[in-house]
């Protein structure tokens, strides 16, 4: 198998699932399926996909896709401050509001634009879009939608550092909750922060590090130092990512988790939270466990399968009972680019 450090992952599957409004949601084989829509999850992830791009290679296919995917969000973003997530493909909205993982995955990809702009104009328009819809923290109820609202705050905090006792502010509260959360379901068998894991599970280990960052509190890093020890030690096993599978999820009590069906947004997930955890505490372990969630991609999985297609430049859309899930569709796609990416933003590291 070749070292996934070593491909290079171009963004041609994105562009072909990105017309001149957005990105278009689900895909039929590596064909846009039309009929499926846009959602504000996808395109937030694809603003931070091309941004991750530009601040690498400055080219001008990144930052003109970015461009089109922050005036979708700017169409998205309702009087309030907060998103629309689903539009079918006539640009209609289809919800009354979108979700608060779509509100915070919203925020991370403004807050990552601030940091690294790909033109003055487009800082200008993702200030004042998440300036509005930052009042709305307070307001967030789910685990993950206040750990993407964390990690976009550290964002924020680095790109606006007079912002930053705001910033630290509104993070304690969001990270006072996730350790709450842990504190109210931990047992000696289970040292989770909820009852069960089941998507994107390395988020919320990682926003409590970036929290941590922010805010210096030393209560933040140890709960998220045992949280993300205790989802490494269920799912990395010899060096080999084992996804949390969906079919039932993975709960308190359980013997273990189940294996079926992997999905990209997990592994993407682990690549982050490993590197963050890398950032904060300096431990190689966690640098070895990022490399081993982004190599799960190119086959160093539990059925040695390649969910990288080099032909069209996309991702499977899972990994099933009976191999790979052929479609690829636009959070596969945007799963893989963003854990490549920010290897890739990271690769003045090594495990030694």
């Amino acid at each position: 198998m070749k070292p996934s450090a070593d491909i290079t992952v171009p963004l041609d599957h994105l562009q072909r699932l990105t017309d001149c409004f957005g990105m278009i949601q689900h895909a039929d084989y590596e064909d846009p399926d039309h009929s499926t829509g846009y959602t504000t999850d996808d395109n937030a992830r694809a603003l931070l996909v091309a941004v991750k791009h530009y601040h690498l290679h400055g080219d001008d296919v990144s930052r003109d896709l970015a461009g089109r995917y922050l005036a979708f969000l700017a169409y998205v973003q309702r009087e309030d401050g907060r998103f629309h997530n689903f539009l079918d493909y006539d640009r209609r909205f289809l919800d009354e509001v979108g979700s608060e993982d779509s509100f915070g995955r919203t925020l991370w990809a403004l807050s990552y634009l601030l940091c690294h702009p790909p033109s003055d104009e487009m800082g200008k328009e993702a200030e004042w879009m998440f300036r509005r819809a930052l009042p709305n923290i307070e307001h967030l109820e789910t685990p993950h939608g206040k750990a993407y609202s964390l990690i976009a705050l550290y964002w924020w905090a680095k790109a606006r550092p007079r912002e930053a006792s705001l910033a630290r502010k509104i993070a304690r509260a969001l990270a006072d909750d996730l350790v709450a959360d842990y504190n109210r379901h931990k047992r000696p068998d289970w040292e989770w922060i909820l009852p069960q894991m089941t998507y994107a599970n390395a988020k919320l280990p990682e926003a409590l590090f970036r929290a941590h960052q922010i805010t210096s509190e030393e209560e933040y890093l140890q709960v998220a130092r045992r949280a993300f020890d205790f989802l490494c030690e269920k799912t990395v096993r010899g060096g080999v990512l084992y996804v949390v599978g969906n079919e039932g999820w993975y709960r308190v009590g359980d013997h273990s988790p189940p294996v079926y069906d992997q999905q990209p947004i997990d592994a993407m997930a682990m690549v982050e939270a490993g590197l963050t955890a890398f950032d904060t505490t300096g431990e190689e372990e966690y640098l070895r466990c990022a490399q081993s969630s982004l190599e799960w991609f190119f086959g160093r999985n539990l059925r040695g399968e390649s969910l990288y297609d080099p032909q069209t430049g996309g991702c499977f859309d899972g990994l099933t009972k009976a191999g790979v899930n052929a479609n690829r569709g636009a959070e596969s796609t945007i799963a893989l680019l963003v854990a490549h990416l920010s290897m890739l933003e990271n690769s003045h590291i090594a495990p030694s």
